[in-house]
């Protein structure tokens, strides 16, 4: 490749083509898009597609990986070497393929970004070197935070887009359909997901007509209880499949982790509430409501459709195993207790003691390192926009494609390893 030249005639840095190879991404054309404009830029781009859904939405050149999960880590190395590959760029980083790859990666000095939804909601991506959560760069340090974010101004936290359920739900069909329905093709692939994804389908239909029938009961409730701040805690669950909590936590699933948290309060004195509320993309596959009612305490509340800020902001506390709620909580003073590994399980954020003195003595957030934090975490890390919409899309992207390109904020490496991480790792 020549050197390129300024209008002055003194030569600029050499451009070095890289060699970007796409694993699994958001269930839309981003990644086309970025690899699109990679390539326009001079960069050599590839992609493996392991089902029918990721070929869907991935219509530049791709290797269609068919075989076993076992013979993966051998491909994936072999792919590596053979493209001669300077950047992994994958969605999540705890799959099983993208651990594998990963690690493959880190082994021949590749650099691994991951990226995902924003830490921050709605209206961010995030994008990182190696790892989020766990595995993330970014510092838990607070001396180190409050130095990282002198480097950045203050985040614009107007919310910008808006992306319909109905968009998201044509393309979560489109991408599971069409990899159930081409499994065929690729007879060998292994979802990670925990629940058929037609049974997920079922599910919402089933009980969608008792959701529009309750929401506005609902709705009501939740403002009842807002008006009367510091009389409750909310416990917000996660989705039963999020790899966050899977990875990222002691406990085996959601139901694992509201089960100690039922425990835990039952010994709290006082009349203080315990609300429960469902995430608002939760399927039904599990009846969170029964779960509830068999703790046998009349303190307990559940609410189904998420948490509105007012409910939010007026909550004596916040327990979670490591949702990105608990940044929102911690921006609005609220004191949080996490029981897995989150970004913002931060000295001086969240509280140090342990589930059960929680409920008796929560400890509120520095607010000036809640402000810190913020502002280093979305400097280093996050991307204005989103996956779906086109003005989300056309936000990020230059962002996004420019980091892939010029590198992302340099943070020193994280050596921490998971236990879901070490088990794939001697899978292979």
């Amino acid at each position: 490749m020549p050197d390129r030249h300024s209008g002055t005639g003194a030569p600029d840095l050499i451009f070095v083509p890289r060699s970007f190879l796409f694993l699994q991404g958001p269930q839309s054309y981003f990644f086309e898009h970025a690899g699109r404009a990679l390539r326009a830029r001079g960069h050599r781009v590839h992609r493996v597609n392991l089902n029918l859904g990721d070929q869907l939405f991935w219509r530049l050149p791709a290797t269609e990986y068919r075989g076993r999960f076992e013979q993966w880590p051998g491909f994936i190395a072999g792919l590596l070497e053979e493209r001669r590959v300077t950047d992994l760029v994958l969605l999540g980083d705890r799959r099983p393929y993208h651990i594998a790859a990963a690690g493959a990666a880190r082994e021949r000095g590749i650099a691994v970004v991951v990226a995902d939804l924003g830490y921050v909601r709605p209206d961010w991506l995030t994008l990182e070197a190696d790892g989020m959560t766990t595995c993330s760069r970014f510092p838990r340090d607070p001396a180190a935070i409050r130095a990282l974010a002198e480097n950045f101004p203050e985040p614009d936290l107007t919310r910008r887009f808006h992306t319909p359920f109905w968009r998201l739900a044509v393309a979560d069909v489109s991408y599971h359909g069409a990899a159930v329905l081409g499994r065929p093709l690729y007879p060998h692939y292994r979802r990670h997901g925990l629940h058929h994804p037609f049974a997920e389908y079922a599910a919402w239909v089933w009980n969608a007509p008792r959701r529009l029938a309750t929401r506005r009961a609902t709705e009501a409730a939740k403002a009842r209880l807002a008006a009367a701040p510091g009389d409750y805690f909310l416990y917000p669950l996660q989705l039963a499949s999020d790899f966050q909590l899977r990875a990222h936590s002691p406990f085996a699933d959601a139901r694992d982790a509201l089960r100690t948290v039922l425990r835990s309060f039952a010994k709290s004195p006082g009349k203080t509430r315990l609300i429960i509320v469902g995430h608002p993309l939760d399927e039904g596959l599990i009846d969170w409501r029964r779960l509830v009612r068999d703790a046998g305490d009349d303190r307990l509340i559940f609410l189904a459709g998420g948490v509105p800020d007012a409910l939010l902001a007026g909550a004596a506390g916040m327990v979670t195993v490591n949702s990105t709620l608990g940044l929102a909580a911690l921006g609005r003073g609220v004191p949080v207790k996490t029981l897995g590994s989150a970004i913002y399980e931060v000295p001086g954020l969240t509280h140090r003691g342990d589930l059960d003195r929680f409920w008796r003595a929560p400890r509120p957030p520095d607010p000036a390192l809640a402000d810190a934090f913020l502002r280093a975490l979305v400097g280093a890390t996050q991307v204005k926009g989103g996956w779906h919409t086109r003005d989300a899309r056309e936000a990020a992207l230059p962002v996004f494609v420019e980091r892939l390109e010029k590198g992302l904020y340099p943070l020193p490496p994280n050596s921490v390893v998971t236990p879901v991480e070490a088990a794939a790792l001697r899978l292979t």
